[in-house]
Formats: C-alpha cells, structure tokens, sequence
C-alpha cells in the first residue's frame, strides 16, 4: 500500500478577517480639534489573521479560511494576507463580503483602544470548511470570534489526530467550553479566563479549566507573562523587557509563535519562551504586521537573550532548515 500523502499545509487559520487603521496618538489631544499625526497605518488585523502571518513569515506553509468580496476592503484584506506568505487557497469569494474594520488608537505608553464594525461582514459556515480540512494540514488555529467555522474544523482534527490550537479572548461561555474541549492546544488571556471560570488566581484559572479539557492550557497577561498548565503544577514564562511602540497583535503573534512551535515538536518550556519573544518584537513597531520576525532575523539576533534550552532548539531548526528543502516544521526554506 503506497504512503499516504504528506499535508499540503503545516497550519490553516479560521478566524475573523479584519482591516486594521492605526493612529498613534499625540501626548496632547483637543477633542473637536484636527492633530496632524506622524504614525498612521492600514493594515490586516484580528488575531487568526496576524497569527497567520506570523506563522508564513516564520516559513511554515500557511493558509487562511474567510470571505472575501468584491471591494477595496477585501482587496486590502487579500493583499495583506499574501503579501507575507499565506496562501489563498482558503479564500472564499462571495461578492458582496466585506471584511470588519477596526480603527486602533494607540497612546504614549503603547496600548490601545479598539473601535470595531462588523456591517456587512460574511461568518465561516459549517459548510464553509472544506471536508478534507484536517488532512490538508498539520495544525488547525481557530479564534473564538469564528465559531461555527472553528467547531467543525476543530471536530475534524480531533477524528484526524490533527494538531489545534485555539485562540479565546471572550465570547458566549457554552459554546467556549464546546472549543476547549476540541482543542489540542488553547491560550487564553486571563482576564477572559477569568470570566470563563469565576476564578481569579492563573493557577486556580488553570486547575478550573484543567477539569473538563485535556487540552494544554495557557493563559497569558501582557506584561506580567503566561503561565501553563502541566502534570507537576503551572509554570510562568515572564514577559520579555521591553518598552512598547505597540501592543497591537501581540497576542496574536504569541498564537503564531506558540502554533509554529508546536509544530517544530518544541517542549512546553521553549514553545512559552518563543511565542514570549516573538510577541515582544512585535510590540517595537506600529501595527500587528508591521515587522514580522523570521528566521532569518532569528539567526541574527543575539542568543544570549533565550535560556540554554531554547538556544538548543533554535539552532537545531535554523540549522536544518538552512541546509535543507524543509524544517522541522514542514515549511519550505
């Protein structure tokens, strides 16, 4: 009997499909008033999307599911996606779809403030994720804005043997708990987990959600780092030091980062590590997409900054990845 065929894909992303228009904020503003500003940025957004971005740039071979209509928004949405690697082989045409917008006001210390629109925005159907999904790819990522999409994508890889991991900021607590209990893999940040479990301790928030999933559990707090549940108790990661240009789609490089090492086969400690130092070089630029890291930046950047560990398994990747047609993550050079 002849092998099966490898996946075509190493990850497919199933999320909201979203433009970005960011504005960094002067120290001073007028309301009423105009403010001529020196930062002022439309991009991709919403966090399976950057997540995929992440991943492509990173080199896995990466695929997006979402509608896509016949406008300048979408046409915004597909170039974004493309222009840093992702595939569209799970683009949906559908004519009159329109991508959400959001406009992301960022402050003088880096954080910001989120005004979202959904008008005329097409969801991902059941029927909308192809029936060979889970075999095409390696990895499934979902959010928890897409979830009619994500339940059966996530059903699908759990009767494949299928890798998944879910990214839950909020949304309705039944169909959450539907998520984690599907999921391989799932990050939350831990005011959302907060809120899912009425607990308020990380390590309380895991044990709570430990209970009716086998999934592995993170849960992530900005600057203050993650922690994950493991079979001899939580472990943190801390943040990496640094002072924010942006924390627009940190979280969502986190996901990027945590999926592609998972991927490489990384143990938990280096896949927190990782995703930690991915999403803190996104936070020195304006935008989520702005100054996606690769693996070629990771070659350069001094090594000192990661634990032995994580040092180790880095060499090993770039290593194999520069002297070969693939790396440990499927992804071609």
């Amino acid at each position: 009997m002849p092998p099966a065929t490898p996946p075509a894909f190493d990850a497919v992303c199933i999320g909201l499909n979203v433009v970005d228009i960011l504005v960094r904020l002067p120290n001073e503003v007028h309301r009423g008033e105009k403010h001529e500003v020196s930062d002022l940025l439309v991009q991709g957004g919403a966090p399976a999307g950057n997540a995929a971005c992440v991943l492509a740039a990173l080199g896995a071979r990466t695929g997006f599911l979402g509608h896509f209509g016949r406008n300048t928004l979408s046409q915004v949405a597909r170039d974004e996606l493309t222009q840093r690697g992702v595939r569209a082989d799970f683009f949906i045409e559908t004519t009159d779809a329109r991508p959400g917008v959001a406009t992301v006001e960022i402050d003088a210390s880096g954080d910001r403030t989120v005004f979202y629109n959904l008008n005329g925005y097409r969801r991902v159907s059941s029927t909308d994720v192809p029936a060979d999904l889970a075999v095409r790819t390696r990895l499934v990522l979902v959010d928890g804005y897409e979830t009619e999409g994500a339940l059966v994508a996530l059903e699908q890889a759990r009767a494949a043997g299928t890798l998944s991991v879910l990214d839950l900021e909020a949304g309705d607590p039944a169909i959450l708990r539907r998520l984690l209990a599907l999921g391989t893999d799932a990050i939350l940040p831990l005011g959302g987990a907060r809120q899912l479990t009425g607990k308020t301790e990380p390590a309380d928030v895991l044990h709570e959600l430990g209970s009716a999933t086998a999934a592995q559990l993170v849960v992530t707090d900005g600057a203050a780092g993650c922690w994950a549940l493991t079979p001899d108790g939580v472990i943190h990661q801390p943040a990496f030091s640094i002072n924010p240009l942006d924390t627009t789609g940190c979280g969502d490089a986190f996901h990027g980062a945590y999926a592609f090492a998972l991927l490489a086969g990384w143990a938990l400690p280096q896949r927190l590590e990782f995703s930690a130092y991915i999403a803190s070089r996104v936070a020195l630029n304006l935008g989520g997409r702005s100054a996606l890291p690769t693996c070629d930046m990771l070659r350069r950047e001094e090594s000192s900054l990661f634990t032995t560990a994580l040092r180790r398994s880095l060499t090993d990747l770039l290593t194999l990845q520069a002297g070969a047609l693939e790396c440990p993550a499927g992804c071609p050079r």
